[in-house]
């Protein structure tokens, strides 16, 4: 049965409703079920519009004409933020409003795990429920919090649909803020990019000024190096490694995290690590390629402690940046820098990674002079 010709209207009346529902963010909590059953009814009226294109029988199109409703249009004026995830929360597609909520250009996040951008606590509980609503288990919602809004939940609502275009079943995501101050700037992305960009530059630039003086002026290779990295802690990440050696026989020679850490043991335990047992600094030091990883959820990245805990988990990182610290003859591996990055920090940007790259360049040459870098561990 063909729709009535009014559905254009009925969008637009479903528009104007989801835009009052946005507005009953600020009601108190006491209400969020009520408006959670609100917006999954209309999300499930939106799935129904959504499923009837898709199994329409296609119809010639004449210029402004209506009848044509395609699934990506309705998609992206969605006015809340909306993800299509397959069953393991790959992301298909974002509409703009869910671009601006998470900070993800749509590009880039295609393809990469939504599960990621959550916190650590949050993410095993979207997985599961997303594979449910995927296996046809029906319907739900659940709070979740981005790691660049921690102090205000969001509560997703997921249904399941069979997209065109795409294979098989897969889950629709609205994100509904919660009444929190969003953490997203005000202006359109290109009025914000520029100026950011240029202050950020600025004082990468100013951080790798430091960076050469602390080489320049240490007391002795070890103490520069040391020095160095923790001001490349400071300034990029939460976490600094520095291992040197070659890939057969490294040694980490210096580690640097926050200064009052809520696992106070956790730097012995990043110092303690054979660097040849951390997956990505290895792989750094035997390809001689960096690793920028924006969203890794995978534990094993950063190997375990002595115990067999996951260093990654321990740590709550988020996005990590190891590069290698390449001689001066551009092939000889001496070493890897790896940054870490964790809770609701964003991820590195290439501008940090290039920087990063120049910094271990500086201290690469450093470590060749004073020969800190010989057949075996320092």
């Amino acid at each position: 049965m063909s729709r009535p010709p009014e559905r254009e209207s009925d969008f637009r009346a479903l528009v104007a409703r989801l835009q009052e529902l946005r507005a009953a963010r600020a009601h108190p909590p006491s209400e969020y079920p009520v408006l959670l059953d609100a917006a999954l009814a209309e999300l499930e009226h939106a799935v129904e519009a959504l499923r009837h294109t898709a199994e329409a029988p296609a119809a010639p199109r004449t210029p402004g004409a209506g009848a044509a409703y395609p699934f990506r249009a309705i998609f992206e004026h969605l006015p809340w933020p909306v993800i299509l995830t397959d069953g393991q929360t790959a992301v298909r597609r974002l509409n703009p409003a869910a671009a601006e909520l998470t900070g993800l250009p749509p590009a880039y996040a295609a393809g990469r795990p939504l599960a990621a951008l959550l916190g650590p606590a949050d993410r095993a509980a979207l997985r599961a429920h997303t594979a449910a609503v995927a296996r046809g288990d029906g319907d739900r919602s659940l709070p979740v919090r981005l790691q660049r809004q921690p102090d205000g939940p969001l509560y997703a609502t997921l249904t399941a649909i069979e997209a065109p275009g795409e294979r098989g079943r897969d889950v629709l995501l609205m994100l509904t803020p919660a009444p929190a101050p969003r953490i997203v700037g005000a202006g359109p992305a290109e009025a914000r990019t520029d100026p950011a960009t240029v202050v950020r530059q600025a004082e990468l630039t100013a951080l790798l000024d430091r960076t050469a003086r602390a080489l320049l002026g240490g007391k002795s290779s070890s103490s520069a190096l040391g020095a160095a990295t923790g001001l490349l802690r400071t300034g990029l990440a939460d976490w600094a490694l520095l291992d040197l050696g070659p890939p057969a026989g490294p040694a980490r020679v210096a580690v640097h995290g926050p200064t009052a850490p809520e696992d106070a043991a956790l730097e012995k335990a990043f110092l303690r690590q054979d660097p040849r047992e951390c997956p990505v600094a290895a792989e750094v030091m035997g390809s001689g390629s960096a690793a920028v990883e924006q969203l890794t959820v995978d534990p094993d990245r950063l190997g375990t402690d002595e115990d067999g805990t996951p260093l990654m988990v321990r740590a709550e990182v988020g996005s990590l940046l190891s590069v290698p610290l390449t001689a001066p003859d551009g092939t000889t591996v001496l070493g890897a820098l790896t940054l870490l990055r964790t809770g609701a920090r964003p991820p590195f940007s290439l501008l940090e990674a290039g920087s990063a790259e120049i910094a271990a360049g500086h201290l690469a040459v450093v470590a060749e002079r004073d020969g800190m870098c010989g057949p075996g561990p320092v």
